[in-house]
């Protein structure tokens, strides 16, 4: 006989694993990601600029070469998230840029910034908030990428699609 606590890890797993809750996760994540690339994508300069504002010391080739294209990098990443292709490989890429973020939001925090993070763009508006309200959003994002990546893909992706296609190609030609 199981514990209590067994089933409920048990229930919990089952819920995780199941393919309408990392479709779910596979939404939320890509949307966001998608929304922020756009939004930055219309403004490299202001993002430069949020870039700037966080007082790294990072040279300026750097700088612009991350406010250029760090937006189409989110808008793919999107895009292959809400399509479920190459599902894994873009969730472990989203919690690498997720886990950025959030250092960079937390050590921007820690020094006392008041600043617009510039996740979301000039859509946002530029009014300074609270970067640490910023890297808890950027924390349950990571949940969320986490969820996907080490979860199976399911039936609802481009991914499970192409899968299933070629077992029955391969079965075709048996």
């Amino acid at each position: 006989m199981k514990a209590k606590g067994q089933n409920d890890s048990s229930t919990l797993s089952n819920l995780l694993a199941n393919s309408y809750a990392t479709f779910i996760s596979r939404l939320i994540l890509g949307g966001i990601f998608l929304f922020a690339g756009v939004s930055k994508a219309l403004d490299p300069g202001a993002l430069a600029s949020s870039i700037r504002s966080y007082g790294l010391g990072l040279p300026e080739w750097f700088v612009s070469l991350s406010a250029y294209s760090l937006p189409y990098l989110e808008i793919i990443l999107g895009l292959y998230l809400l399509a479920g292709l190459f599902t894994k490989s873009s969730a472990w890429a989203t919690n690498g840029l997720m886990l950025l973020f959030i250092v960079t939001l937390a050590q921007g925090a820690a020094r006392g910034l008041e600043i617009d993070c510039g996740c979301f763009g000039a859509v946002a508006g530029n009014e300074a908030g609270s970067l640490w309200l910023d890297a808890l959003r950027d924390v349950g994002l990571l949940a969320l990428g986490l969820h996907i990546a080490l979860t199976p893909t399911g039936r609802l992706s481009v991914d499970d699609l192409l899968r299933r296609g070629s077992s029955e190609d391969e079965a075709y030609e048996a």
